[in-house]
């Protein structure tokens, strides 16, 4: 008799022991409600906000907190099938946070960016395969860069878009750059986060779902150099640093759309990449520069 079976039964029982928790029981009265009332879910955790950010950053913590991170597999689900699985990527939770959020009657568009990630030469060949197999719509993410999505919620006291990211836990501008973009000490619950160097386009859905709103200068240059009191924009790397997000910014848009394959412009990634570390090391030697 073959033990074959036998075998199959250790190998299963070895993975299910090996298998994380979730961080949520299927019984918790909370995550019931987001599988079975998102109205409900999104009003019970928001009970205590009393403003529109704060309504929308107790979603998306809830959410950073409770749904399980799950690795890209290219799979389609519908919200209800993510929310189910108790967890997914970046997309997979910016929209189970877009639809909840969405109840709250908050105004809500997804953004998706292409940002310097911690180099890997393996992830660089299995996207240029996945091109070569499926086009040039995956190479939003390679050797040196990656993608991720997350949302925009409209302030309507401020008159302005701010990050939310379920992925990271992050809400509201000052607190999104100084995760994604500043030299200091970041804090974020990405549980990759270590890896997110800095964006290097960044774009907002229009009414078609199509990443065509261009958010790029806005955050990387504008609102980094407010950051840093108005000084960026004097150091000897910044030229270089505004330059190359705007070679790059067409690419990445035109990525997203599936007609730019961005691996043509690997060494111009790289480029931006080293112009990020020369601006920091050149605004650490600002007055009150972060360390």
């Amino acid at each position: 008799m073959s033990r074959c079976p036998l075998a199959l039964v250790v190998l299963a029982a070895m993975a299910a022991s090996a298998a994380p928790e979730s961080k949520t029981p299927p019984d918790d009265p909370v995550y019931v409600l987001l599988r079975t009332d998102r109205k409900a879910f999104a009003e019970e955790v928001s009970k205590d906000a009393t403003s529109e950010s704060g309504r929308a950053k107790a979603v998306i913590l809830w959410l950073t907190q409770h749904m399980d991170w799950q690795p890209t597999d290219y799979k389609q689900r519908t919200v209800q099938e993510v929310i189910e699985r108790r967890g997914g990527n970046c997309n997979d939770l910016a929209r189970v946070a877009l639809e909840a959020m969405k109840e709250l009657h908050l105004r809500l568009r997804r953004v998706h960016d292409v940002h310097v990630r911690t180099p890997s030469p393996g992830r660089g060949e299995r996207a240029h395969a996945l091109v070569k197999e499926k086009g040039n719509g995956y190479s939003i993410f390679g050797r040196h860069h990656n993608d991720h999505v997350w949302l925009e919620v409209y302030d309507s006291a401020a008159r302005e878009w701010y990050p939310v990211d379920p992925w990271s836990g992050l809400a509201g501008l000052d607190e999104w750059m100084k995760a994604r973009v500043w030299f200091g000490k970041r804090t974020s619950l990405a549980p990759d986060a270590a890896e997110m160097i800095v964006p290097i386009g960044i774009f907002a859905a229009d009414d078609g779902d199509r990443f065509s709103i261009d958010r790029t200068n806005h955050y990387l240059v504008d609102e980094f150099d407010r950051l840093y009191g108005g000084r960026l924009h004097g150091l000897p790397a910044w030229s270089r640093w505004v330059a190359l997000l705007d070679q790059l910014d067409d690419k990445v848009k035109g990525a997203f759309a599936g007609t730019t394959n961005l691996h043509d412009s690997e060494s111009q990634i790289d480029s931006l990449a080293a112009t990020y570390h020369e601006l920091r090391s050149e605004a650490r030697r600002l007055p009150g520069g972060e360390r």
